[in-house]
């Protein structure tokens, strides 16, 4: 059911989302060929980010990571190349991006292909599935609102500059979010690498003495060890996210003032701010991370939606203040998401035995919505298509 499943999700996404980005391209003001160039590399993007996701599940990081490489290396010489034959700049580049994520979108669909079979449920099978964990399609909705809604509320304000049309940014906060972002990927390699690795094996025994009817010593015992090890990991990331977050903030603002990025002393001040927010968002995401694990559905929810709106809300207040604080209100935001993850995880890891055996509904419970109904209508559609085909 998993490659249906893509499909499916992938051709609902393109549906929706092309019809929303074409009706902005429309009255973007964009020409003709940039505008076809940016609904192309739209779809392209939705493929990509879509077979990514799966791809977490096959874990052949060696295959991931030559497409990525493969890639950057086709997007650079097709820039290169058409820049040299004298097409205008945002044409090539777009054309160079577009290629080069072409060429990582068959990559990865390719790899799908090599790991799970080619199956025959049907295409929108999944979305009873998105019923039966909605909190769970909220939650990571939530974490891009969070993640990206700064960028755009500072693209309405005082910093906005025009492109064209339609299309406008804020680049005095734009780059130096961008960067500030880049600090987190120690975070997210160690949550990899260190915490799962080290975590993972006694979050399974913990788990497997419920269903294998282990004694009442050794569940508790194998619970104080997890609890142990957990505790251990999340101190490792916090001090490690610090430690690069200082040393960003010291010495990058100095490496900045050499690269050709126009960076000013206010830039350096969003800089700065921007560090820290993105560093408790890495720390809190992990938290968030390890409730998904506890099966804290309802706690992660909360958790993103504080951190959705904290940032949002925070945001706008900040545009009504001198410009040197308009990225405090993302560092609000953040440090709101890591107060509750924080709270949360701790509180519901000294109850885990209540939780997963008090909690638990008695009798399975079969959830069914509008996503349901909404796959037995495309269901129908979809087989009188190949019906009226046949014919």
């Amino acid at each position: 059911a998993v490659l249906p499943s893509f499909w499916g999700s992938s051709g609902l996404m393109l549906i929706v989302g092309g019809i929303l980005y074409g009706v902005f391209l429309i009255f973007s003001g964009a020409g003709l060929l940039d505008g076809f160039l940016c609904f192309g590399f739209f779809g392209e993007l939705i493929i990509t980010w879509n077979a990514m996701s799966y791809l977490t599940a096959i874990k052949d990081y060696r295959g991931i990571l030559l497409a990525f490489i493969a890639a950057i290396v086709v997007t650079f010489l097709t820039g290169w190349i058409l820049l040299m034959t004298g097409i205008p700049h945002v044409e090539a580049l777009l054309i160079a991006v577009s290629v080069g994520y072409g060429v990582m979108m068959v990559w990865d669909v390719a790899l799908l292909y090599q790991y799970f079979p080619a199956g025959n449920v049907s295409a929108f099978f999944f979305l009873r599935w998105v019923d039966q964990f909605l909190p769970l399609a909220f939650t990571g909705l939530f974490i891009n609102i969070g993640l990206f809604a700064h960028l755009v509320i500072m693209w309405m304000g005082p910093l906005q500059v025009k492109v064209q049309g339609l299309f406008v940014g804020a680049p005095y906060h734009d780059v130096p979010a961008l960067i500030a972002f880049l600090t987190i990927l120690v975070t997210t390699v160690n949550f990899v690498v260190s915490v799962e690795v080290n975590f993972y094996p006694k979050y399974r025994n913990y788990y497997s003495l419920f269903n294998d009817k282990g004694a009442i010593g050794d569940i508790k015992q194998a619970g104080k060890e997890m609890r142990k090890v957990l505790n251990m990991e999340l101190k490792y990331t916090a001090l490690k996210q610090l430690l690069t977050t200082a040393l960003v903030i010291s010495v990058g603002g100095i490496l900045l003032e050499y690269l050709p990025l126009g960076f000013n002393d206010l830039m350096e001040g969003y800089f700065r701010t921007l560090c820290v927010g993105y560093g408790l968002y890495a720390v809190a995401n992990t938290m968030l991370l390890l409730l998904l694990y506890f099966t804290d559905y309802k706690g992660a929810l909360w958790s993103s939606g504080i951190f959705a709106a904290g940032t949002s809300v925070f945001t706008i207040i900040s545009l009504f203040f001198p410009q040197v604080y308009y990225g405090f209100g993302f560092l609000a935001g953040c440090v709101a998401f890591f107060l509750f993850s924080v709270l949360r995880l701790d509180y519901y890891t000294k109850r885990l035995p209540y939780y997963i055996l008090s909690v638990q509904p008695v009798v399975q419970e079969e959830k069914t919505g509008i996503f349901t109904e909404l796959g037995y209508f495309l269901d129908k559609k979809l087989e009188g298509r190949q019906e009226l085909e046949k014919i």
